[in-house]
């Protein structure tokens, strides 16, 4: 897995419009390639792959939790409790047939991991509740990107997913005994110098649509405002040759 300022690097070595061009910032070229990057990743875990590895993946150490009524997601009408995370969680990607999600964990008391929690989603966890009997099942589903667990007397979990975005700081190393502790460097790190999630044999195909998109986009754009300029300066000129 490459750094951000590596892969733009590699972008700009690939024209040398663009290694001189001033408009195109390191910034614009980084976020064109995370789109790409995350577009070309979605396209595999839609074939099943990558699922087994903690490349493109990123582990929210401790999401805490609070009680609330099952109405409060759903149009479902019981008095049953389940858990929901107090703040919304970062937009996880989503592919063709689920939330790009390598695992939900409740955190025991002692800040380890504990038991691993099913997906399933709202509309499914209410017709279960509507069986004589059910499976002592802990799930989790996501709704308006808040985190909900059907066990409400779970206080906190981990999650380990495809993040749209960078996730804050703030979230990514909590204040608690179950998150990752979090040096100087680590919070202050410049977004250029942190790793971009792309597997190694995919980033010559996120590089070369890289290149392609900003070209097609930033060329084409200096061609049409050259060319106002000149339609501008039209008038002008043809009065002077008169």
């Amino acid at each position: 897995m490459s750094t951000g300022r590596k892969l733009v690097s590699d972008v700009r070595s690939m024209h040398r419009i663009l290694s001189t061009d001033a408009l195109i910032t390191d910034r614009v070229i980084l976020s064109e390639i995370k789109v790409n990057g995350l577009l070309l990743v979605k396209r595999e875990t839609n074939l099943r792959k990558l699922w087994a590895t903690d490349t493109i993946f990123t582990t929210i150490p401790c999401l805490e939790l609070t009680c609330v009524p099952i109405s409060e997601c759903c149009d479902y009408v019981d008095p049953c409790k389940v858990a929901r995370t107090k703040e919304k969680i970062p937009r996880i990607a989503e592919g063709n047939y689920q939330y790009l999600i390598q695992g939900v964990y409740s955190i025991n008391a002692m800040g380890g991991r504990g038991k691993k929690l099913k997906e399933i989603t709202i509309n499914r966890y209410t017709n279960l509740l509507k069986l004589p009997y059910t499976k002592k099942e802990e799930y989790y589903w996501i709704v308006n990107d808040y985190l909900y667990i059907s066990n409400p007397s779970v206080k906190s979990v981990r999650i380990t997913a495809l993040f749209e975005d960078d996730v804050p700081n703030d979230i990514l190393y909590p204040e608690c005994d179950c998150g990752n502790p979090a040096s100087l460097d680590d919070i202050c790190k410049n977004p250029l110098d942190k790793d971009v999630p792309i597997p190694g044999y995919l980033e010559k195909q996120v590089l070369e649509l890289t290149s392609q998109k900003l070209l097609m986009t930033y060329f084409r754009l200096k061609t049409d405002i050259s060319n106002e300029g000149l339609d501008e300066q039209a008038p002008n000129v043809a009065k002077t040759t008169k």
